[in-house]
């Protein structure tokens, strides 16, 4: 539960000595994300097991749709950071609309700039509306350059 420096300063030189940098920094990872890998590794292994029944179906794999990204931190009061989108055909990302920063829009530019988004997808793939909305942190932005990232 201590920061490394703390390790460091209760194991290394000044402490009892065996901090050692090539094995510690690995471990405390591990000791902190034991339940997440654990839990990963047990899901895999489950699925592994299972017999896999693929299911043909037509209209799937016909079917386009839209999801909506938005970039912002968990909360209903927090700003949007950027906006992209995916386009999906069945089961594979066929178009995406690249991230757009937001910062100094106003929500009525947000909603503007979405309904624009809008209309191009409908006049190239059909699509009305976003089936889904999708929520990424802003720290995940991959726009270059990016207030958060300087």
């Amino acid at each position: 539960m201590l920061s490394a420096e703390q390790a460091q300063v209760l194991h290394g030189a000044e402490g009892d000595g065996c901090w050692n940098p090539a094995v510690c920094y690995s471990r405390r990872s591990y000791a902190r994300n034991r339940a997440r890998v654990s839990q990963t590794r047990s899901r895999k292994r489950k699925e592994s097991e299972l017999e896999q029944i693929p299911v043909q179906f037509e209209p799937l794999s016909q079917l386009v749709f839209g999801v909506l990204v938005v970039y912002r931190k968990a909360g209903t009061d927090t700003p949007v950071h950027a906006i992209a989108a995916q386009i999906w055909q069945g089961q594979e990302k066929v178009a995406i609309v690249p991230p757009v920063h937001c910062i100094g829009m106003v929500p009525s530019q947000v909603h503007t700039y979405v309904g624009k988004m809008l209309d191009v997808l409908e006049t190239r793939y059909g699509i009305k509306k976003f089936v889904g909305q999708t929520r990424l942190d802003p720290d995940l932005c991959e726009l270059r350059p990016c207030p958060l990232h300087e």
